[in-house]
């Protein structure tokens, strides 16, 4: 409950019940249609590693990243600059349930001789498997002029090339992006012709960070193609206001991650964060999202001073995740951030693999928290 003192200023306490109903009452998605009821996404389990696990003397937490192959291993990254780390596991579900998670192997980047490595700021927050290696953004570091990237490196983890992107994207430019709001979202298309990749936050000029009430906050998503080695194509899309009442002064909602469906259409999953609330501060949402209709973005410079000859990619809610909370740990929805398919089920139908990121538990006690969804394409 929000607790207001009415005191002899009037005007003050009109005006901020006013902006509480009008937070209250915004509408910020579309709901089910025709299209989206066609994504129909189902709870299976959960599963958590423990807070104190630690493999090859690696302390596992911090996990921003996840992608499987069909041999059942999976593959995680950490997001510590200190210790950049790449893990590798056998994931197997039986009867519909995550039966384990077991361990097999860590690539630690710091161990091996790169100038990029060395040079560059690691902040790992999203991995594919690709062409016979591992594909990967890391947020770089904005406040010391180190630039957001995209890598590739062997399955050993052997640096081999990163890609060369638009000039909004860098450190230096006019428009620049925020810090700790860059590369989250990754995905290798179905062709494998490119993969798509997307920022957590708009671009320091493409408009604001999402508040409470509605505000214009697009990312932006972006098209890599291989064969010519350059972004090709790219869409905006609008960020969801923060819905939860912060009972301290933060919060946030940011893209965390992507999956390419088809040629237009991407799962997108957004994670707002309110503070004040401890372990449940979280909101969780997954989108169908069609670019199909939308503006192509990559030549405009700066999105917010074209915002009214631009057209959004368009975006519809196909899960809450806060419909499944009694049924995960202490009602808790942690700071999701790794989103990938899973294996077949015997129906027919794909899973989604999703992580979250516990900060190694700076902020608060957290969750090393695995969700397996259904869903039905």
């Amino acid at each position: 409950m929000l607790n207001i003192t009415y005191n002899s200023n009037k005007i003050t306490y009109l005006k901020l019940l006013i902006l509480l109903l009008t937070i209250c009452s915004c509408q910020t998605t579309k709901f089910a249609t025709d299209e989206s009821k066609r994504f129909s996404v189902k709870f299976l389990d959960e599963y958590i590693v423990n807070k104190d696990f630690q493999f090859q003397n690696a302390e596992y937490g911090g996990i921003s990243g996840v992608d499987f192959r069909n041999d059942k291993n999976i593959v995680l990254v950490n997001d510590s600059p200190v210790n950049p780390i790449i893990y590798e596991a056998e994931f197997i579900i039986d009867n519909l349930k995550i039966d384990k998670l077991v361990f097999k192997n860590t690539i630690q980047l710091n161990d091996i001789e790169s100038d990029f490595y060395t040079k560059e700021s690691l902040d790992m927050e999203s991995i594919r498997y690709f062409q016979d290696g591992f594909l990967i953004s890391t947020e770089g570091n904005i406040t010391k002029e180190k630039s957001p990237q995209i890598f590739k490196t062997s399955l050993a983890g052997e640096f081999e090339k990163k890609y060369n992107l638009p000039e909004y994207f860098q450190t230096g430019g006019e428009n620049k992006p925020r810090h700790n709001g860059v590369f989250e979202g990754l995905s290798v298309d179905k062709s494998s012709k490119g993969f798509w990749f997307a920022n957590e936050l708009p671009l320091a000029k493409d408009g604001p960070k999402p508040k409470l009430i509605n505000t214009n906050s697009p990312i932006r998503l972006s098209y890599f193609d291989l064969k010519t080695e350059q972004v090709t194509k790219q869409f905006a899309m609008d960020l969801d206001r923060v819905t939860k009442i912060p009972l301290l002064p933060f919060y946030l909602n940011g893209l965390t991650e992507i999956l390419a469906i088809d040629e237009h259409r991407l799962l997108i999953l957004e994670r707002a964060y309110s503070a004040g609330h401890k372990s449940k501060g979280n909101n969780v949402k997954l989108f169908l999202v069609d670019v199909s209709k939308a503006t192509d973005t990559k030549s405009i410079s700066e999105l917010k001073s074209q915002k009214n000859e631009i057209s959004y990619a368009e975006k519809t809610l196909v899960f809450d995740f806060k419909s499944i909370k009694n049924k995960l740990t202490n009602g808790i929805i942690d700071n999701i951030e790794g989103l990938c398919f899973g294996p077949k089920l015997p129906n027919g139908n794909s899973t989604l693999i999703l992580i979250s990121d516990n900060n190694f538990n700076r902020f608060g006690k957290q969750l090393n928290q695995i969700i397996l969804l259904e869903i039905k394409l």
